[in-house]
């Protein structure tokens, strides 16, 4: 009794057309997203500014998302297009990204112990100012609705 065994063949793994441009796509939204990281931080050295760099680089992001959609409709769905994937795997591992903060206030325990009631006034006072200013946004600029008529 010869038989003969069948090796079966695993699909090949080799990407396509699409899972290429994917790539590219993503290393390009990478690329937008870290030299605006690096463009606020120098921005921030260069205009002595107390706003951290990655913060200085959002407002650029948001700034130039705006100009495109308003002045070059088309470019702003490629710019959206290569952007929004990496912003998206990055919001989704955020946890993550909070891992070096926890190590740093671990490690500058004793200034946390001396300085606390400054610290306590500054994140109750910086709650406050953030939460009255997103209801003065949302009252001022938010579309109104008339209530009871559905």
């Amino acid at each position: 009794m010869n038989r003969e065994s069948k090796t079966i063949t695993p699909p090949s793994r080799t990407p396509g057309k699409k899972t290429g441009r994917r790539v590219v796509s993503g290393l390009f939204g990478l690329f937008i997203l870290l030299a605006l990281v690096f463009v606020g931080g120098d921005a921030r050295k260069e205009f002595h500014l107390s706003l951290p760099g990655p913060v200085i680089g959002l407002v650029l992001l948001a700034a130039g998302f705006l100009l495109v959609e308003r002045f070059h409709t088309r470019s702003h769905r490629h710019l959206k297009l290569h952007v929004a994937p990496v912003s998206r795997l990055l919001v989704s591992q955020m946890g993550l990204l909070f891992v070096p903060v926890g190590a740093g206030i671990i490690t500058e325990g004793d200034v946390l112990r001396r300085e606390w009631l400054p610290i306590v006034a500054a994140v109750i006072g910086s709650t406050l100012i953030g939460l009255i200013a997103a209801g003065w946004f949302m009252h001022r600029f938010a579309p109104k609705i008339q209530l009871g008529k559905i």
